[in-house]
């Protein structure tokens, strides 16, 4: 693998072929004037923004206990869900001192001012260039991908394996579900792939198709999700027996005993990236979250567990092979899906949000 340095400041370790989320945003910010090393404390906490549910309990279990025990400081989970969390900080709520999101939350956020300037260079458990991206204000954190998700009770033989088949209701009957805007995008690329474009013609995505598209199918959702707890609820109630959903979250379903298998072909893979929000009230005891957070160790021992791709390079030599194979970065499944244009979301997710509630009224 090897280091790529951004003209906008950003480090990104090249692997499978994935592209730069980030590339071709300007921006400029200095780090952080502070000491080398973090100072230790002896109390404080954290409030850290996730999308709860199985995840945040992974998090609670991997990372942030034994953080605890290690600095003192306690971290506080606060579920929220894209749209939340992009209202909270419109309204100007220092409620939170990190947020963990996809990459049109986080670039968002970066693009209104939002993030706190990040000196990777004070980190202690972290090497900075084991991580996929370094930005100035944020880092990459997980990878998973977003994928069809059917139920193997009501699909024991034959289930869909590509999004025009979804689409299929007669061939497929079944409950649907999709997702809502507000957990973090439409699933503009899934109607389009089921409308016949090509993966590798997907993008600038065509609005008005995808629409058309979805108006096909709304009568057989039950639920268009606006959170991963909520979609994985549907699915393990078996309100829905079919979706779209994280596959982080059908893992967790998964070892639940729930009867829940993923199909990767046509997978859209998204990146997790994790970043302190500006003036957050306990900035400096997120800093070193940041740090503990994205160590290899912390990471091996969090990530897979639900299905999830460290962004840490390192975690791999934590993880066992028959484990790495699972995950959705590794080749053989990355090949089989395609990954979402962050830049695009940037800057069409308003327009689209505006025709979603039209979409949903309507």
């Amino acid at each position: 693998m090897t280091d790529k340095t951004h003209s906008d400041g950003t480090t990104r370790r090249s692997t499978y072929s994935r592209r730069s989320v980030i590339g071709g945003i300007a921006v400029g910010a200095a780090a952080i004037a502070a000491p080398n090393v973090i100072r230790a404390q002896s109390g404080g906490r954290v409030l850290v923004r996730t999308s709860g549910g199985s995840y945040q309990d992974a998090l609670q279990a991997g990372t942030w206990n034994s953080f605890t025990q290690k600095t003192g400081i306690e971290v506080v989970g606060v579920a929220a869900n894209t749209g939340k969390l992009l209202a909270m900080v419109e309204a100007g709520s220092r409620e939170l001192d990190i947020v963990e999101g996809n990459a049109v939350a986080i670039l968002t956020l970066q693009s209104k001012g939002a993030l706190q300037p990040l000196d990777v260079s004070r980190f202690e458990y972290t090497d900075p260039k084991d991580i996929g991206t370094v930005g100035p204000d944020f880092i990459s954190y997980a990878s998973f991908a977003e994928a069809l998700v059917y139920n193997t009770d009501a699909f024991p033989k034959t289930h869909p394996t590509d999004w025009k088949q979804f689409w299929d209701v007669n061939s497929f009957p079944g409950k649907r579900m999709l997702q809502d805007a507000k957990a973090i995008a439409p699933n503009l690329e899934f109607a389009l792939l089921a409308d016949g474009v090509p993966v590798e013609q997907l993008y600038p995505l065509d609005i008005d198709r995808a629409f058309a598209k979805l108006k096909q199918i709304k009568p057989h959702i039950v639920k268009f999700f606006d959170s991963g707890a909520l979609g994985a609820s549907l699915l393990a109630e078996k309100t829905a027996v079919l979706g779209s959903l994280w596959t982080n979250r059908v893992e967790a379903l998964r070892k639940g005993g729930a009867p829940l298998a993923v199909e990767w072909n046509q997978a859209m893979r998204l990146t997790e990236y994790t970043a302190v929000l500006k003036n957050a009230p306990n900035r400096d005891a997120a800093l070193r979250l940041l740090d503990y957070s994205s160590s290899p160790e912390a990471q091996a021992r969090t990530l897979p567990q639900i299905g999830l791709s460290p962004e840490n390079k390192r975690a791999f030599e934590y993880i066992s092979q028959d484990v790495a194979e699972t995950l959705p970065t590794f080749p053989a499944i990355a090949q089989k899906g395609f990954e979402q244009n962050a830049d695009w979301w940037l800057k069409n997710r308003a327009q689209v949000a505006t025709r979603w509630e039209e979409f949903l009224l309507g």
